[in-house]
C-alpha cells in the first residue's frame, strides 16, 4: 500500500490566508455602502436631482414623447430601455445557471423529460386544472396587453405565465412528448426544451428590436426611428409593447424553466432522490 505524500509547507496556509481576507472584505464592503448611503439625499427630498431633473420631465413630457400612458411602463421599457434588458438577461441567466447545475448531470445527449416525476392529480384537481388554466394563461396576456394603461406588464404577466404551466406540471406530471396509449392526461404544455426555447426567443427579441432601431438609423433601443406609422409617440408605443412581450416571453420561460429543471434535479433517471420506488402509474 502506497503512503499519502505529504502536503505542501504552504498547503493549509492558503486556505486559512483566504478565510482571513474574505473575514476583512466584509466589514470594509459595509463601511463603504454605509459611508457611500450618508451622501445620498434623503427620502423623498424634493431638492434632489432626481426630483428637480428627471420626475419633472417624465411627468410632463412621457405621454407625448412614448406614447404609453401608464407612465411605469414608459419609465421601464422606453426610458430605461437598458436597465430592463439587464433585468431580464438576469433573470434568463439564472435560468440557464440552474440548467447547467441541476439538469445537465451524467454528461445526458438531450435534455430530461420536464416536470414532477410523479403525477401529483385526482380527478377534482385534474377538472379545476383543466379549467383554470387556461383562464390563467389567458389572464397573463391580458396583464401584458393591459400594461399599457394600467399596472401589469412583461414580468408580472409572464410570471402568471409560467404559473399557469407549473400548475400543469404539478398536476399532470411530466411534459412527455409521446405519452402512454389510451392516456387520458393532456399532452400540451411546454417540454423543457420549449421552455428553453421560449425564454431564448424572449430575449432575443428584445435584442433584436434595439437592433432594428440601430438598422434604420437610430440608437441603440430608440424605438423611434422603426418604420411602424408616421407619429413617433405611435411608433414607440408600439415598440415599447413589443419590448413587454419580449418580457413576457423571457420571464414565462425562465419560470417553467426553473421549475423543471429543480424538479429534475431532485430525481435520478426518473426516481425521486432518497426513494426506492418509480413513479405511480
Amino acid at each position: 500500500m502506497g503512503s499519502t505524500p505529504p502536503r505542501p509547507a504552504g498547503g493549509e496556509r492558503a486556505p486559512r490566508l483566504r478565510r482571513v481576507l474574505g473575514a476583512a472584505a466584509f466589514p470594509a464592503l459595509f463601511l463603504g455602502l454605509v459611508v457611500g448611503m450618508t451622501e445620498l439625499p434623503e427620502f423623498g427630498d424634493p431638492a434632489s436631482p432626481a426630483s428637480t431633473h428627471l420626475s419633472p420631465r417624465f411627468i410632463e413630457e412621457g405621454a407625448a414623447e412614448t406614447g404609453a400612458a401608464n407612465m411605469v411602463t414608459a419609465v421601464l421599457a422606453d426610458y430605461r430601455g437598458y436597465d430592463t434588458l439587464g433585468e431580464a438577461a438576469v433573470i434568463f441567466a439564472a435560468g440557464l445557471g440552474c440548467l447547467v447545475i441541476l439538469a445537465s448531470g451524467g454528461a445526458r445527449r438531450d435534455l430530461p423529460v420536464a416536470g414532477m416525476s410523479n403525477r401529483f392529480g385526482s380527478i377534482v384537481l385534474d377538472a379545476a386544472t383543466r379549467t383554470l388554466v387556461p383562464v390563467v394563461l389567458l389572464f397573463a396576456v391580458y396583464v401584458l396587453i393591459h400594461g399599457h394603461y394600467s399596472p401589469g406588464g412583461g414580468f408580472q404577466g409572464g410570471v402568471l405565465f409560467g404559473s399557469g404551466l407549473i400548475m400543469m406540471r404539478l398536476v399532470w406530471g411530466p411534459a412527455d412528448a409521446s405519452p402512454r396509449p389510451g392516456s387520458d392526461v393532456p399532452t400540451f404544455g411546454l417540454s423543457l426544451r420549449g421552455s428553453l426555447v421560449l425564454a431564448s426567443v424572449g430575449i432575443l427579441a428584445y435584442v433584436g428590436i434595439g437592433l432594428a432601431a440601430m438598422a434604420f438609423g437610430g440608437e441603440f433601443l430608440n424605438y423611434g426611428t422603426l418604420p411602424l406609422g408616421s407619429d413617433p409617440a405611435h411608433v414607440r408605443e408600439l415598440a415599447t409593447l413589443g419590448i413587454e412581450a419580449a418580457v413576457f416571453l423571457t420571464v414565462g420561460g425562465t419560470v417553467s424553466l426553473l421549475f423543471d429543471t429543480i424538479s429534475i434535479g431532485m430525481r435520478e433517471n426518473g426516481v425521486p432522490l432518497g426513494s426506492e420506488r418509480g413513479p405511480r402509474e
